[in-house]
């Protein structure tokens, strides 16, 4: 398969041309069909450029989840503005002042101030967008180490949603939720979607679980995104709704045995979808939904058609199949660099995950190099024990950290979500899974883990909880 260079505008375009009356973005107060989102694009591109905003300038924008978000993110792609996604809970001079980026935005907007629905309906005169451009600047959670600001070109949603389209289950009928944060690379993929494959996406106004299913059921929603943590809290609460209408959506983000994987799938009634991406490659691999549920809940499926993938070795040599090494990738879904300098197209990225490719050409995660914990000159796997604890029955969520110490270098740290009487079979049940030296050396229960605004766990967080529990 060959990458397609093609601009977001031009999908739309095309799609209110051939089926203008097709849902597209809604809220719970309205939806706009395919020839209104096109004209309140267009309209709203041109009221920007009349506020000075032009090709390549860099435009702050607070990502709230809404219909206004959407609309403007659109517009600035038709204008060929850089749109800075920004955290939504934060206005936007304030959160680039604090962020370890500096971005020299040029103009700041917050689309819930923006008269989107009264503009008059004028076409707009298509702009020469050069889609390989830098596009969208969003910023890695830095739950694992520094901040960075990542720029993606339209290209490169572009050709991930193509190299997704025959894997993903989608459908003409197709209605996604909206939940992901407008500011995550999960989130504006899903967007681009609504353009480039044609589905609708709902908004809902709230976030939390009743909230969604509910949207599941009054809207009829097919599919949406999610990471493990999301959708078995979702499962928790699956018999009190009508979720017949949910059909497909991808699962990524976090560890999820494959138990999880199917009480999910049995709870929801849909067939889930293994994937793995990142800010800074979209996609690297997905999961084929025509596979049995056993192959879709074993690894991350393969790399994408249009991907390079390697697993690298610390030598720099290919590693075997089933030999674990870092997973470096290149292809039209990675970005085109970290602000301001541009990566060379071909450039391998060496991504900080660890994993392996089985023979079926299979890729399966083990960890990331930043969670290796260094025992005693032993390497150990942190993703690892989360597996290990996940599948001791009546744990809910886990993590685990390493802190330094003095004689072994360092030493595991869990955290576990689970019922107090629940810790005794977690301590059987590692020494059954686990050798003595991967055994974390305390287990700390909670309610809930810290995470990231995308539902990611929150490792800096998480150590820092562990620290002051500790003192």
């Amino acid at each position: 398969m060959e990458p397609v260079i093609r601009s977001l505008h031009s999908y739309l375009t095309e799609l209110a041309e051939r089926e203008p009356k097709k849902p597209l973005l809604g809220s719970p107060d309205r939806w706009l069909d395919a020839a209104a989102v096109l004209e309140r694009t267009e309209a709203l591109a041109r009221a920007l450029e009349h506020q000075g905003i032009r090709p390549g300038d860099l435009v702050a924008l607070r990502t709230r989840r809404s219909l206004q978000t959407a609309l403007t993110m659109l517009a600035l792609q038709t204008l060929g503005a850089v749109a800075v996604l920004t955290d939504p809970r934060k206005e936007p001079r304030e959160f680039l002042r604090n962020s370890s980026v500096e971005i020299p935005a040029a103009h700041f907007i917050d689309p819930a101030g923006l008269d989107v629905w009264e503009l008059p309906p004028l076409p707009f005169p298509v702009r020469d967008v050069d889609p390989k451009a830098p596009s969208f600047i969003i910023f890695t959670s830095g739950s694992t180490g520094k901040q960075k600001a990542v720029m993606l070109s339209q290209y490169n949603l572009v050709n991930n949603l193509i190299d997704s389209q025959p894997l993903g289950y989608y459908r003409e009928d197709d209605l996604a939720l909206g939940a992901l944060p407008m500011d995550h690379v999960f989130g504006l993929v899903l967007l681009a979607g609504v353009c480039v494959l044609g589905y609708g996406m709902f908004f809902p106004d709230k976030t939390d679980i009743p909230s969604i299913l509910s949207a599941i059921e009054t809207q009829k929603l097919t599919r949406m995104n999610g990471v493990p943590s999301l959708y078995l809290a979702m499962a928790e609460q699956a018999n009190q709704y009508d979720l017949s209408s949910l059909r497909a959506g991808f699962i990524g983000g976090g560890p999820c045995t494959p138990e999880q994987f199917r009480r999910i799938e049995e709870a929801l009634g849909m067939t889930l979808i293994s994937v793995y991406g990142m800010s800074e490659c979209i996609g690297v691999s997905c999961a084929s939904f025509q596979e049995p549920w056993e192959v879709r809940a074993s690894g991350v499926g393969p790399f994408y058609s249009m991907n390079t993938g390697k697993i690298l070795l610390e030598d720099g040599s290919e590693a075997a199949p089933g030999q674990e090494g870092e997973i470096w990738v290149t292809g039209p879904a990675r970005m085109v660099g970290y602000y301001p300098n541009a990566m060379p197209e071909d450039e391998l990225l060496p991504t900080g995950d660890l994993g392996f490719v089985d023979g079926n050409g299979i890729l399966h995660l083990t960890g990331r190099k930043k969670d290796i914990i260094i025992r005693n000159g032993n390497n150990l796997s942190a993703r690892r024990i989360e597996e290990a604890l996940l599948a001791i029955s009546g744990v809910e969520d886990a993590a685990v950290v390493g802190l330094p110490d003095e004689k072994c270098g360092e030493i595991p740290y869990a955290i576990v979500v689970c019922k107090e009487d629940i810790l005794r079979r977690i301590w059987i049940g590692l020494h059954q899974r686990l050798p003595k030296n991967e055994i974390p050396v305390e287990i700390l229960r909670t309610a809930a883990l810290p995470r990231t605004a995308s539902g990611k766990t929150d490792k800096q967080r998480i150590r820092e909880v562990i620290r002051q529990w500790k003192a």
